[in-house]
């Protein structure tokens, strides 16, 4: 099992920081029901459905400003 150091910022929080699967990072993600999200695999794997090492992801909605945003990257 890889583990990953990420980071969620979302507006007026602290961010939250963890080191645990990738599907630990989903299932915050899940919960925190952020806007513009729908599957969080879709925002952290490739068009193959692999993980990438590192990466990061932006939601920008012009809308209501709402940004919020995550980090990850595989530990080795």
């Amino acid at each position: 099992m890889a583990l990953y150091a990420w980071t969620i910022r979302v507006p007026n929080r602290q961010p939250i920081e963890r080191v645990t699967d990738i599907d630990e990072l989903h299932q915050t993600l899940t919960v925190l029901d952020l806007p513009g999200l729908r599957n969080p695999a879709d925002i952290t794997a490739d068009a193959d459905g692999i993980v990438p090492d590192s990466g990061k992801f932006r939601h920008v909605d012009v809308d209501d400003g709402f940004d919020w945003s995550v980090t990850w990257t595989k530990l080795v």
